[in-house]
């Protein structure tokens, strides 16, 4: 029997080498063709997510989602396909997205007695096999560690402690605006300059000194491509070459991510061997961790967590803020109730805190329908069912799928919120009912969420309330009247300038 095989395998080779070139060439198209039809009859007719909808393509194929995400556009086609498909759709062969607020309890909370949804690797993988875990990363025995250790920078005390220093930032961004006074001024710009020298103050033990000279500094300039490089890389991992991507990233882009960590190394060494105390990220947890050694990190561990949180300090911030006035000056109404409250509540301008703005009733619902309508986390975080599978939204998905919430085509959503597409504050206000609130995670959920989340809304409300205090605020004439949804995503914005002019105001027309 083998000796008959090897002879019609031999037949067959023979065949093929005496076939013409043109004629060899065709049969190999025919082949390619025949294996691509069959794997997408598979995946549409037979795989395990063939009953959830979604379209054609996207479900035979990886291809679509990849494309999707190189232009920068995956947010507003799975807005589109959450529209026409419903809360589940399917986005690629092994790929489902949400836009059910269970689905935030079934993938992202922990379950009593039940495994949890890691985070996909795709997108968490490491560039070189010796590179430290980080606090993003997908290995949740770290991830624990290091999240333990950082809680105390993030605690109601060491806020406390922060504060003085948020503020005097705050205070040097709206005297550098003064400087400005009807001009026209990139303000996406400046909020970055305020968020990155912050967060490298209580990460680094000093700013970039963006605010002082006003231009970004070098590391600010290369961080605010995380993002997008993250995203382009994970798409092609997802189509299994990511071995080719030392070939495929230009040499100059290799080099400034080198550049790039060498600084933020440098930087973060130069911090931990500080003796002071500071009110920053760093004090709290070398305390904690001299106290419970079982949480110590190695140097390369603390570089890489203190180069993250200070990203994730900062871009996210800076994003909120932006969208905010963006949204404000296109919705005229809602910017002047904004300042009525703002100037009826302060008389003077070193008035105006982080306590004192806590409670401004619409100022926190300006910032939480931003938050809603262009949350600075675009695209869901991904996770990956656990074996043998899991129950999401009532379903059964097998093991190894990867799922997600995906806040900007959810939080746009008719059967989630009523006028979807609208800025409107006061639905945050009236809560009625007709908004599904549960569905608001924007600093997400879980294990897995924001760490820093009162500190951004701190710096948010107060860095708001003191421009709207001392400034008039409109659009440039030369914006060109573009929405913040129409901006490419690459899981955060691809900021556009926000050209904006700035009136100062007197004291007597604040009364």
């Amino acid at each position: 029997m083998a000796h008959i095989l090897t002879e019609g395998l031999d037949g067959v080779w023979r065949m093929l080498i005496d076939l013409p070139t043109s004629s060899l060439i065709t049969l190999l198209i025919l082949i390619t063709l025949l294996l691509t039809l069959s794997y997408a009859l598979y995946n549409t007719h037979l795989h395990p997510l063939r009953s959830y909808p979604g379209p054609i393509l996207w479900r035979s194929f990886r291809l679509p989602y990849v494309m999707s995400t190189h232009r920068g556009r995956l947010h507003t086609d799975l807005k589109d396909f959450h529209t026409n498909y419903g809360p589940i759709v399917r986005i690629a062969p092994n790929e489902l997205s949400y836009a059910n607020s269970a689905a935030w309890k079934d993938i992202y909370l922990n379950r009593p007695n039940q495994p949890v949804f890691e985070r996909n690797r795709t997108w968490f993988k490491k560039m070189t096999p010796d590179e430290p875990n980080s606090i993003m990363g997908y290995d949740e025995d770290d991830h624990a560690r290091f999240r333990r250790a950082f809680a105390n920078s993030f605690s109601e005390k060491s806020l406390r402690d922060q504060i003085p220093v948020v503020e005097s930032y705050v205070d040097l961004f709206i005297s550098q605006l003064k400087k400005k006074e009807n001009e026209s001024v990139d303000l996406a710009q400046w909020f970055n300059f305020l968020t990155f020298d912050l967060s490298a103050d209580l990460s680094f033990g000093s700013s970039f000194s963006c605010l002082q000279s006003g231009t970004a500094h070098v590391w600010v300039r290369v961080t605010q491509d995380f993002g997008k490089g993250l995203a382009l890389i994970a798409s092609v991992n997802t189509c299994y070459i990511d071995r080719l991507l030392r070939y495929i990233i230009p040499e100059k882009v290799l080099q400034r991510m080198k550049d790039h960590r060498e600084i933020s190394s440098a930087k973060a060494r130069a911090r931990l061997e500080l003796s002071t105390e500071r009110p920053d990220f760093v004090t709290p947890t070398k305390k904690y961790i001299s106290i419970h050694p079982e949480f110590a990190m190695t140097t390369k561990e603390w570089e890489v967590n203190m180069l993250v949180i200070a990203f994730a300090a900062s871009e996210t911030t800076a994003s909120a803020l932006t969208a905010a006035v963006r949204e404000l000056c296109q919705h005229r109404g809602a910017l002047a109730r904004l300042v009525s409250e703002i100037r009826g509540a302060f008389a003077e301008e070193r008035d105006i805190t982080v306590a004192s703005t806590q409670h401004l009733i619409y100022l926190n619902a300006v910032i939480n329908e931003t938050l809603r309508l262009d949350p600075p986390v675009v695209t869901g975080v991904p996770r990956v069912t656990p074996s043998p599978g899991a129950l999401i939204c009532d379903r059964w998905v097998s093991a190894g799928t990867y799922v997600g919430y995906n806040q900007f085509a959810a939080n746009r959503q008719g059967y989630n919120f009523h006028l979807p597409n609208t800025f409107l504050p006061e639905r945050f206000i009236e809560m009625d009912g007709r908004d599904d609130m549960a569905g608001l995670n924007p600093f997400g959920a879980g294990r897995n969420s924001c760490i820093g989340v009162k500190l951004a809304y701190a710096e948010m409300r107060v860095a708001l309330a003191k421009l709207i205090w001392v400034f008039d605020v409109r659009l440039d004439k030369e914006d060109g009247g573009w929405t913040w949804g129409e901006q490419e995503t690459y899981i955060f914005w691809d900021k556009k300038p926000l050209h904006v002019v700035l009136t100062r105001v007197d004291g007597e027309l604040r009364r």
